[in-house]
C-alpha cells in the first residue's frame, strides 16, 4: 500500500513536469510570434502612414501640375515594350535579347 501510493505520487509527478515544461514551450513560442506580428503592424502602419501622405500630396492637382512642370525635361513616357505582366513575361523577354544578342555577335 505504502509503496502503490509512492509510485502514483511519482508518476503524478513526472506527469505534471512534462505537462507544464510542452506548455511554457507553446507559450513562449505564441509570445515570439505575436511578437514578431506587432512588429510586422508596425511597420505596415508607417507603409500607410508614407503611402497616405503620398496620396494626399499627389492628389492635390496644383503640386502634380507644378511638379510636372518643374521637372518637364525629366518626365518621360515608359516604353510599353518594357512593362512586364509576371516575372514568365520578363524571363522569355530576357532569353530572346539574350538570343538576338548572341545572334548578332556571331555575325
Amino acid at each position: 500500500m505504502f509503496k502503490k501510493s509512492i509510485i502514483i505520487s511519482i508518476i503524478t509527478f513526472f506527469f505534471l513536469t512534462l505537462t507544464t515544461s510542452v506548455i511554457k514551450n507553446k507559450a513562449r513560442n505564441l509570445e515570439k510570434d505575436v511578437l514578431i506580428l506587432k512588429k510586422d503592424i508596425s511597420i505596415l502602419k508607417k507603409q500607410i502612414s508614407d503611402a497616405e501622405i503620398d496620396f494626399i500630396y499627389l492628389s492635390n492637382p496644383e503640386n502634380l501640375i507644378q511638379h510636372l512642370e518643374i521637372s518637364r525635361e525629366h518626365y518621360t513616357n515608359f516604353d510599353h515594350s518594357r512593362v512586364f505582366f509576371s516575372i514568365n513575361h520578363f524571363m522569355s523577354q530576357d532569353s530572346k535579347e539574350t538570343k538576338f544578342y548572341k545572334e548578332s555577335n556571331l555575325k
